[in-house]
């Protein structure tokens, strides 16, 4: 329609206005009344139709039951793959199921109606994969392009959003993106909660990723995980399949990976800023989102400039466990007119973002170690502390704090946090952000 309404314009305003007449003639019925006029194809376009109408035979809706409830816990999407029922879907899809065989059992909805098993066959948690089988279930396999996303090319989402069955989006594809320790394409188009696992498509009708997140706080900001993943977890699953007796060891063996690759990726240096004399870590990647700010009011007692930094590389594991982050704060402080005493006591008691957060049946306590160190030429406080995954084994969390006891006007407050790391990896990391923390006036 698009292309007719250009063509129109082209031709110029004779053919419009022979078109206007040949329009109202066919608003009016066999009587000569005119008849309400109906919108073309708004709610689809025919491309996006196609899309669908490919999809369709391919899709399954995932559901998650507790124990022997027959109403649902959970639900995402899935597609075929390969041939033999095999689909792919995202980890956190299925993650309760895997991580809680025990209490948990998952079952397929195709979109004629036909329901069935899932098993698991192979996960993939560092880019939220995991490849399933639909016992009785055959479907022909949609085509995946594992090259990358054109940035804006159209492109389109198919999944089973909330209870409204089968769906299309139509958005455009925004490439991958940028700066990005894991690889996502850029979706400008809905995703909603059921959607996840599900394909995003090129307008030739190829797959160039599987639906996985979206910011509820922005507009048609979503993302895929890029098909070449997908390509990756098929050839690895060849090789050799999930065991349910060994799948928390198969997560933390991955999650342990994925901190070992983001911490070789920062380097064995991290980059400074100078602060007030204070040398302090700045943003060590393109990768990591560092922020920056402060109270502007001058006649406040204490003076205090914030910075935060974020590597976005969090997993998702199971519904009350993530891991797998790396973020730290500093809060520079000085003072006009408090006494030494006071500005210490805001020194010592200034709020850090990382505590002892978590679920106790997933995580134990923190053990710490807190001494005072002469740290690159000052005076300054360090506590180190460690605390265990109870369920995945060599998975630890950090934290690191630093508080400088070099001046009674002026300091900093220090916060690092690593959250499923190994533990030597863990402490190597937490020597190399001290050392990176000087003092030079």
């Amino acid at each position: 329609m698009i292309r007719l309404l250009v063509a129109i314009l082209v031709l110029g305003v004779a053919c419009a206005a022979t078109a206007e007449r040949r329009a109202g003639d066919a608003a009016r019925d066999d009587s000569g009344a005119p008849q309400a006029s109906v919108p073309p194809a708004a709610a689809a376009s025919i491309a996006a139709r196609g899309i669908l109408d490919r999809a369709r035979p391919a899709m399954i809706q995932i559901k998650g039951f507790f124990g022997t409830n027959t109403a649902e816990a959970f639900h995402g999407s899935g597609f075929a793959v390969a041939r033999g029922g095999v689909f792919v879907t995202n980890w956190h899809v299925v993650s309760d199921a895997v991580l809680y065989p025990e209490k948990y059992r998952l079952e397929y909805r195709t979109p004629t109606g036909a329901t069935g098993r899932v098993l698991v066959r192979a996960i993939d948690i560092r880019h939220d994969l995991a490849l399933v089988e639909a016992q009785g279930l055959d479907p022909s396999p949609l085509t995946l392009r594992p090259n990358v996303a054109i940035k804006g090319e159209r492109a389109y989402s198919v999944g089973f959003p909330l209870d409204v069955g089968l769906t299309i989006t139509e958005g455009v594809s925004n490439g991958r993106v940028e700066d990005s320790f894991e690889p996502r394409v850029h979706y400008s188009g809905a995703l909603n909660p059921g959607m996840s696992g599900g394909p995003g498509f090129d307008a030739a009708g190829g797959v160039i990723g599987i639906n996985v997140s979206g910011y509820r706080a922005s507009q048609l900001v979503a993302f895929l995980v890029p098909a070449d993943r997908a390509v990756a977890l098929l050839a690895r699953s060849e090789k050799s399949a999930l065991d349910p007796m060994r799948a928390r060891s198969e997560v933390a063996s991955q999650l342990r990976a994925h901190s070992e690759a983001l911490l070789t990726a920062l380097g064995p240096k991290l980059p400074t800023q100078n602060h007030q004399g204070y040398e302090l870590p700045a943003k060590p990647a393109a990768f990591v989102e560092c922020h920056a700010g402060g109270d502007p009011t001058p006649d406040q007692p204490v003076h205090i400039e914030h910075v935060s930094c974020d590597a976005k590389s969090t997993l998702y594991l199971g519904r009350d466990l993530q891991a797998g982050g790396l973020s730290f704060q500093h809060q520079i402080m000085s003072t006009p007119s408090l006494d030494a005493w006071r500005f210490a006591y805001r020194m010592q008691n200034a709020k850090t973002p990382h505590g002892s957060f978590g679920a106790p049946r997933q995580l134990a306590p923190f053990a710490c170690k807190q001494r005072n160190l002469d740290l690159n030429g000052f005076a300054a406080n360090a506590m180190v502390c460690l605390r265990a995954y109870r369920k995945l084994d060599g998975v630890y969390d950090l934290n690191v704090l630093v508080v400088s006891k070099n001046a009674s006007k002026q300091g900093f407050v220090s916060s690092l946090s690593l959250t499923g790391v190994a533990p030597d990896q863990a402490l190597t990391f937490a020597r190399v952000y001290l050392e990176a923390i000087r003092w030079k006036p």
